[in-house]
């Protein structure tokens, strides 16, 4: 059963079309929910077991999910980010990602404060919304908006409509 803070985490991130989930780790139901759904995700984390889908890609309807090893902290200081995210993907236009420059969004669940700012700096460098939950004990530490979700409160530090930093 999908709890449903999950539910609505993923219908609030249905709307993007290419995804980048940071800190993915063995938790890939967001990230499965939004490939079914037709969305691309890759899903990074620096302990991610890429035998967990196979060899690391699933094909979905029209979506697909790709799950690599990838540092958010590393990422936001390459000098090339989407050269990094896409030598981390393999990218493979078979499954529907053809470049991390095409990412719409990038998102966490359970962000810890110390992975936000890289986060958000990712995301700023990849022209993408940024969005993200927290480990519930703690606040953000990077100027959001908040949005209230059931069960979960979901903070936008970068937004589709106006990709700059909030200002908090």
């Amino acid at each position: 059963m999908v709890s449903t803070s999950r539910r609505a985490l993923v219908d609030e991130l249905d709307r993007f079309d290419r995804l980048l989930e940071v800190g993915s780790g063995d938790r890939l139901g967001v990230a499965r929910d939004l490939a079914d759904r037709g969305r691309d995700v890759i899903a990074i984390d620096v302990a991610v077991d890429e035998g967990a889908d196979g060899d690391g890609t699933t094909g979905r309807p029209d979506g697909s999910l790709r799950v690599r090893h990838g540092d958010v902290v590393a990422l936001a200081e390459a000098s090339d980010p989407t050269s990094e995210i896409d030598a981390s993907a393999e990218t493979d236009t078979s499954v529907g990602i053809d470049s991390a420059a095409g990412v719409d969004a990038v998102y966490a669940r359970r962000l810890p404060a110390e992975l936000q700012r890289p986060t958000v700096e990712l995301a700023g460098r990849l022209d993408a919304a940024c969005l993200f939950t927290t480990l519930g004990f703690e606040e953000p530490v990077v100027p959001v908006e908040r949005r209230s979700l059931p069960r979960t409160t979901l903070y936008v530090a970068r937004s589709a409509a106006d990709p700059s930093p909030c200002r908090g």
